[in-house]
C-alpha cells in the first residue's frame, strides 16, 4: 500500500453530501472547499432541542391487560388502536446544527475565481491516515491552501489558511439558527446561543409552528480565535477581519473550552498522533488505490468498472467515521454520526434503537475500534437508569425498558404522539410499541467482554445491564397456552394482514422478541456463572427460559416473523428483524436448521424488493457473510456502494444515515474473519472479486488479533496473536 489512503476531488462541494467531514467525537465540521468562500458546517454533539422531563404514561399500565386480552382473542387491530390511543408518549427531541463558519476571501470577491471560475490546479482531499482535510488551488497568479482538522486532545476545530503572497483579506463569521449573539473577545469572536425547548420532527410539523423556544432550552457559548498569522486583525459588526495576510490559523471551540497547547504544528502533531493510535491498528488491502477522484471512481463502479481498491478505501473510511464521531466524553454516533445540517433533520438525527444505533457499533470490536465504545456504554447505562422509571410507570414491571427511539435526554418511553397531542399518530404503533430496545443495546456489553476478556468490565458494567434487562423481561413475559410470550409484540416497523384482511402490526411473541429475550436470559445466566454470582433472579430466569415460546417455521421452511403465518403488507420490507438470531446474534450458530430457515427468509425478502435502503443493504451483506455466501455478500456490498453511497462516501438511506457505512464495513470484516459459536473462520465468505489481498489487525474474541493474506482465493498465510 504505497499510495495514500485519501478521498479527493477536483471540484468544490455543491451539496452537503459532497462535503468532506471532520470530527473528534464531539465537534464536527463539513468542508465545502469553494475557492472564494469556504464554509464549514459545524456541529457539537450536545446541542439538542428539549430539556429533561417525565414522558411516562400511567394510562399505559391501566390499558395493558385489555390490550393483551384483545390480542389473545385475535382482535389485534382493535388492540393496535387501543395502544395508539392510550399507551404511547410524545416524540423525542432533535439534534441541532451549531451553524456555519463562513470565511469570505474579500480579495477575490469581485473576480471570476470567487466561485471557482478561472481557478487552476484545484484539489480538495481528506487524508484518512492523518484525519486532515486540504483545499488547494491557484487563482490570479497566487497559490492558496487550506488545512483543516478537529483535534481530540485540543477539543477544537483548526483551520489554517495560506497564500503564496500576502493578499488575503478574510472575513470570518458564524451563521446560526440557535439565536447566537456575537461579540468581540480577547483574541477574536465570542458567541452565545440557545436551543429551543422543543422542536417537532419534520414529519409532524414544519416551520415556525414546529418550534417552541421558551426558556428551558440548553444555553451554550464558544469562541472563534486567531491563533497565528501575519495580517491585521479586527472585529467589526460581529465579524472577524484579517487583512493583508499570507497566513492565518483559526480555532473554533464550542460548549466546552479548548485545551490547545503549543503552536499550530504542535497542535497538529498531537492530533495526528492521537488519531493514528486507533486508525493504524488495522490495515486492509483489496486492490491498488487508483489515481482518480473519489466521485469519478464511484461513478465508474456504477458503470460496471472494477475497482477493488475503492472497497478497501470504503472500509477504512468507515473506520475513520467511527473515530471521528465516537470518542470518550462524547455521545455515541447518532443517525448522522455528528454531521447534521438541517434544522429539522431526518428522523430528528437521534438514536433509533430498533437497528440503527446497534448497527453503528457492529464493527467496533472486530475492526480495531474498541476505544470508540465508551460513549455507547455510557449512554446505554444512562438509558437503563431512566428506563427503570418507564418500566415501573408504564408497565408496573421491575427492571428497565427502552423503546425504539432515544434522544439526548435519555427518553425511554414509546414515542408516537406529536407535541401536545393526546394519542399517537396513525400507523405509529408499528415502531413505537417495541419495548425491546434495551435488550438489544445490552448485547454489546457481552460482546465487549468476549473480545476483551475484561472480567472487571463484566462485573461492573455487563452484569448490572443484563440483570436490569432480565428483570424486566421476567415481568413482561406472559404465559399463553403453556408457553411464555411477549405481549403486545411487534416486529419493528413491519405489518401483516389479519385473516380478516385488516392491516395490523401487533401480535404476541414476534420472532425478534423471542430471540432477544433468549439472548438476554442466556447471557445473564452465563455472566452469573463466570462471576460465580448467586443471584435470586437466576431461578426466575431459568423458569421463563425453560418455557419460552420457540421461534417457529412456516409452510415453506421460513422463519415466522409473527405468532402466525400471515400475509405481509410489504413482503420486501427493509427490516429483517426476524433474522436477528442469525446476525448479529449467535443464537443459531450451531443450528443448521435455523440457518437454512433464515436463508429461505432472506431470499424471500429479497425477491420481493428488500434491501432497498443503505442500512438494510448493509445488514444483508452481513447475513450472507454469516451464511458463508461470499458471492451474495459481494453482490449486496457492490449494491451498497453503487446505489446507496453519496460522492463523499456517506451512506444514503436515503437521505444520509451513517449506519449503512458502519454496517457495510462490519460486513466486509465478516467476509474475511469470523469468530462465532466457538469457531474462528478465516475467509469464510471470500468472493471471487477479492481474489488476492491481505488484512492485518482484525480482532477476534479473547483479546486476539488476526493477520491474513490470500492469493487466487486461497489463504497463503495467517497468524493469530495477542493484541499489543
Amino acid at each position: 500500500m504505497d499510495k495514500k489512503l485519501e478521498l479527493y476531488y477536483e471540484k468544490p462541494a455543491w451539496r452537503w453530501e459532497e462535503t468532506i467531514c471532520l470530527g473528534n467525537g464531539r465537534l464536527g465540521a463539513m468542508v465545502w472547499g469553494v475557492p472564494g468562500k469556504e464554509m464549514l458546517g459545524l456541529n457539537e454533539d450536545s446541542l439538542w432541542s428539549g430539556y429533561e422531563r417525565d414522558r411516562t404514561n400511567p394510562e399505559a399500565a391501566e390499558s395493558l391487560q385489555e390490550a393483551r386480552r384483545l390480542i389473545f382473542e385475535g382482535r389485534c387491530a382493535e388492540a393496535e388502536e387501543l395502544i395508539r390511543r392510550q399507551m404511547l408518549g410524545e416524540y423525542g427531541e432533535s439534534y441541532l446544527p451549531l451553524g456555519n463558519l463562513n470565511i469570505v476571501y474579500k480579495n477575490l470577491e469581485d473576480s471570476e475565481a470567487f466561485n471557482g471560475g478561472g481557478v487552476q490546479n484545484y484539489r480538495r482531499s481528506l487524508d484518512l491516515e492523518e484525519a486532515v482535510a486540504y483545499v488547494d488551488f491557484d487563482a490570479e497568479g497566487v497559490h492558496y491552501s487550506r488545512e483543516m482538522f478537529v483535534t481530540y486532545p485540543g477539543q477544537a476545530i483548526l483551520v489554517s489558511l495560506g497564500a503564496s503572497e500576502p493578499v488575503m483579506d478574510l472575513v470570518v463569521s458564524l451563521g446560526s439558527l440557535l439565536k447566537c449573539r456575537m461579540k468581540e473577545g480577547p483574541e477574536g469572536l465570542d458567541f452565545r446561543g440557545k436551543c429551543p425547548e422543543h422542536l417537532d420532527p419534520g414529519y409532524i410539523r414544519e416551520g415556525e409552528e414546529a418550534v417552541v423556544w421558551g426558556y428551558r432550552g440548553k444555553r451554550f457559548s464558544g469562541k472563534i480565535r486567531v491563533l497565528e498569522g501575519d495580517g491585521k486583525v479586527s472585529v467589526e459588526d460581529g465579524r472577524l477581519w484579517i487583512r493583508g495576510c499570507s497566513r492565518a490559523v483559526l480555532s473554533v471551540e464550542a460548549v466546552r473550552p479548548a485545551s490547545l497547547e503549543g503552536d499550530y504544528e504542535a497542535i497538529r502533531k498531537a492530533h495526528v498522533d492521537d488519531y493514528r493510535k486507533i486508525f493504524d491498528s488495522v490495515e486492509l488491502y483489496l486492490g491498488e488505490q487508483l489515481e482518480q477522484p473519489t466521485d469519478v471512481r464511484l461513478e465508474n463502479l456504477r458503470a460496471g468498472g472494477e475497482d477493488n481498491g475503492l472497497f478497501g478505501l470504503y472500509f477504512q473510511y468507515g473506520r475513520y467515521l467511527m473515530i471521528a464521531s465516537s470518542r470518550k466524553g462524547s455521545f455515541p454516533a447518532n443517525l448522522q454520526g455528528i454531521w447534521s445540517w438541517q434544522w429539522q433533520a431526518p428522523w430528528s438525527s437521534n438514536w433509533t434503537t430498533n437497528i440503527n444505533l446497534e448497527m453503528n457499533y457492529w464493527p467496533a470490536m472486530s475492526c480495531g475500534l474498541e476505544e470508540c465504545m465508551e460513549p455507547y456504554f455510557s449512554y446505554v447505562e444512562k438509558l437503563a437508569e431512566h428506563g427503570e422509571h418507564t418500566a415501573a410507570v408504564n408497565y408496573r414491571c421491575r427492571g428497565s425498558v427502552q423503546h425504539h427511539n432515544a434522544d439526548a435526554w435519555y427518553t425511554t418511553t414509546p414515542m408516537g404522539m406529536g407535541y401536545g397531542s393526546e394519542r399517537g399518530e396513525k400507523g405509529c404503533v408499528s415502531w413505537s410499541m417495541w419495548p425491546m430496545g434495551l435488550a438489544w443495546l445490552a448485547q454489546e456489553f457481552y460482546h465487549y467482554y468476549e473480545y476483551s476478556g475484561d472480567r472487571d468490565f463484566l462485573r461492573r458494567k455487563a452484569y448490572p445491564m443484563f440483570r436490569a434487562n432480565a428483570l424486566f423481561l421476567v415481568d413482561w413475559l406472559v404465559e399463553h397456552e403453556g408457553r411464555y410470550v411477549t405481549c403486545p409484540s411487534t416486529s419493528p416497523e413491519n405489518r401483516y394482514y389479519t385473516p380478516e384482511g385488516e392491516s395490523c402490526c401487533v401480535t404476541y411473541g414476534s420472532a425478534m422478541d423471542l430471540e432477544l429475550t433468549e439472548d438476554v436470559f442466556r447471557h445473564f445466566l452465563k455472566i452469573c456463572e463466570l462471576l460465580d454470582i448467586e443471584d435470586p433472579l437466576i431461578r426466575e430466569v431459568e423458569e421463563r427460559l425453560s418455557k419460552l415460546e420457540p421461534v417457529k417455521k412456516g409452510s415453506f421452511g421460513q422463519i415466522l416473523e409473527w405468532a402466525g403465518e400471515y400475509r405481509e403488507v410489504e413482503p420486501g420490507h427493509r427490516h429483517v428483524s426476524h433474522l436477528y438470531g442469525l446476525y448479529p446474534s449467535e443464537l443459531w450458530a450451531d443450528r443448521q436448521d435455523m440457518m437454512e430457515a433464515a436463508r429461505i427468509s432472506l431470499e424471500t425478502r429479497l425477491k420481493n424488493g428488500g434491501g432497498y435502503t443503505g442500512w438494510s443493504c448493509a445488514w444483508i451483506v452481513n447475513l450472507f457473510g454469516i451464511l458463508k455466501d461470499g458471492e451474495a455478500a459481494w453482490k449486496y456490498l457492490h449494491i451498497l456502494l453503487t446505489r446507496s453511497t453519496y460522492p463523499n462516501l456517506w451512506d444514503a438511506h436515503e437521505p444520509f444515515q451513517i449506519d449503512g457505512n458502519f454496517g457495510g464495513i462490519a460486513g466486509i470484516c465478516n467476509m474475511l474473519v469470523q469468530d462465532r459459536g466457538g469457531e474462528v473462520m478465516l475467509l469464510p465468505a471470500l468472493p471471487k472479486q477479492f481474489a488476492s489481498g491481505y488484512a492485518r489487525g482484525l480482532r477476534i474474541k479473547g483479546g486476539k488479533v488476526v493477520d491474513i493474506a490470500w492469493e487466487d482465493g486461497k489463504l497463503v498465510s495467517s497468524e493469530i496473536r495477542e493484541k499489543n
